[in-house]
């Protein structure tokens, strides 16, 4: 009788432990979330995947082990935070971040089919075509450009669509590969700066 008493004290200390790490795990996702910077929730880039690894790992790793603590994972959510940090504010830096997120490329470009590009991000025809379908695009010859983006996803441009503009500057240094796309140099680009008084 006693040793059943035990066991079902012991059983109802396992549950309110899962309970409080549970719910401590929550507020300390939040935080993460919060102090990452995290602005849209839609778009997902190769370091929010890590991130949710990261954490799940973390949070996975205490809650089933009645060893560790509470603090022990509150205290990994934290140096994880900060190591996440670390690498947004490194991330700013242009290459670094190309690094990290890598940067869009042209599936098809001009017409073309470039299939260096699809070879390098192992994609196949079938991907490439179940996601133009996904755009409403049943014929390749109907498309100008695709691009294939940073979060996986592409950016159709069909031949009768006018491309209205192209980002130039990021973080304040000159995109040249889209200046390039744009038919413009970086004299045209200072020139029309120095119009606006921005350079």
């Amino acid at each position: 009788m006693l040793i059943t008493k035990r066991i079902s004290l012991k059983k109802t200390f396992m549950y309110i432990l899962i309970l409080i790490k549970l719910s401590v795990a929550m507020i300390g996702v939040l935080f993460f979330m919060r102090l990452a910077g995290k602005t849209q929730m839609g778009m997902i880039t190769p370091l929010d995947t890590v991130n949710s690894f990261i954490i799940g790992a973390l949070i996975g790793g205490v809650i089933y082990n009645p060893g560790l603590s509470v603090w022990l994972m509150l205290f990994s959510i934290f140096i994880w935070a900060l190591i996440n940090i670390a690498v947004r504010q490194l991330s700013k830096i242009n290459f670094i971040n190309r690094l990290i997120n890598g940067s869009s490329e042209y599936l098809i470009k001009k017409g073309v089919l470039m299939l260096g590009t699809l070879k390098k991000n192992n994609m196949t025809m079938h991907q490439l075509k179940t996601k133009l379908r996904e755009q409403e695009v049943f014929w390749l010859l109907d498309v100008d450009d695709v691009r294939f983006e940073t979060n996986g996803a592409i950016t159709v441009f069909r031949k009768e669509d006018a491309i209205l503009s192209y980002l130039l500057i990021n973080k304040g240094e000159i995109l040249k590969a889209t200046l390039r796309d744009a038919k413009r140099n970086e004299d045209w680009l200072r020139n029309e700066m120095d119009k606006l008084g921005v350079f």
